[in-house]
């Protein structure tokens, strides 16, 4: 391990400034797999990128910041085609990607070599709209950011409602990981209607969901690894979910959810439990989902969910209701 990428890891900004005054060039090193120390930083600094969102120590944050003093690309991307953009959209942190746009982040992107991959894209996949305002203009501008971030679905629709070709452009990308099982893609009309609901839904942008039904968007479809349901509940949004539950979604309906191995013929309880959706998971209970019910992939009810999840809220509610 070099001694710059070294004090990279550690986060001793002090010693790295001190390196990078004689080896400015050392800025954009890689680490054995290619990574950049820019990207390296940036996981550094949103604690190992945690989703919800967590800030790493001071020092990781300032190391961030010496790189990018010393001429560090801004946009230097990993195997997969992600930049420190990317990293900082996905988890959270409006103050960093202020910071990296400043440097000359792009705002575009291919992450996993798709057309779309962008930063934005990135962030209201895993629900984080309230970075859409640190990431304009709209990077690709489609019908799925659109109904993401409330903005008007009128310039991606005709007048008998079929849509516009740039309401498909960028829709190459889907998953945000290789972790994520391949889509085969048709880009029909109720196909990508409906991945915008889901879309919408983890984002809580109520009115966008209501007009994407109108167009014949369903509330109980799964188009790529999640129902409307699963992702409002996923986004511990109790208003999107109740919303759904008054338009038609079956609580009960069996899915699979997120990467390949998560979410196996669960329901939405499971989810809600293992998430610690308090106020999701009150919802379903009230409107009569099942806590009894068993998941296919690892026979565990919603209340096994909770405890090997450590939602200790989440366990005492559902012991409280099947008492």
């Amino acid at each position: 391990m070099s001694a710059v990428l070294e004090a990279v890891k550690q986060g001793r900004p002090e010693h790295l400034s001190a390196l990078l005054a004689t080896e400015p060039h050392a800025a954009d090193e890689r680490d054995e797999h290619g990574t950049p120390l820019l990207v390296i930083a940036t996981f550094l600094a949103t604690s190992g990128g945690a989703i919800p969102t967590l800030r790493g120590t001071p020092e990781s944050r300032e190391v961030l910041r010496v790189l990018l003093a010393a001429g560090a690309d801004p946009n230097a991307a990993d195997a997969s085609g992600a930049t420190a953009l990317h990293d900082a959209a996905r988890c959270g942190h409006a103050d960093l990607i202020a910071l990296l746009r400043r440097h000359g982040a792009s705002l575009h992107g291919r992450l996993l070599d798709a057309d779309g991959g962008t930063p934005l894209a990135l962030a209201l996949f895993y629900a984080r709209h309230d970075m859409a305002e640190h990431l304009l203009p709209v990077l690709p501008d489609n019908l799925r950011h659109a109904a993401a971030m409330g903005r008007p679905l009128e310039p991606f629709l005709h007048a008998d409602g079929s849509l516009t070709e740039g309401a498909t452009t960028g829709l190459d990308f889907y998953r945000p990981s290789l972790g994520f099982p391949v889509w085969d893609r048709t880009f029909g009309r109720q196909e990508v209607v409906d991945e915008a609901l889901t879309w919408a839904s983890r984002n809580g942008q109520i009115e966008a969901m209501g007009q994407l039904v109108r167009l014949g968007a369903d509330p109980n479809h799964n188009p790529y690894r999640g129902t409307p349901l699963l992702w409002a509940i996923y986004a511990d949004d109790a208003e999107a979910t109740t919303w759904l539950l008054d338009h038609g979604a079956d609580p009960d309906l069996r899915h699979d959810f997120g990467g390949a191995e998560h979410g196996t013929g669960a329901v939405a309880m499971h989810l809600a439990a293992q998430f610690g959706g308090l106020r999701c998971l009150q919802v379903l209970l009230e409107r009569g989902a099942d806590a009894t019910v068993v998941d296919e992939g690892h026979g565990g009810t919603p209340l096994e969910w909770a405890e090997f999840s450590e939602q200790h809220e989440a366990a005492e509610l559902l012991r409280r209701h099947l008492r």
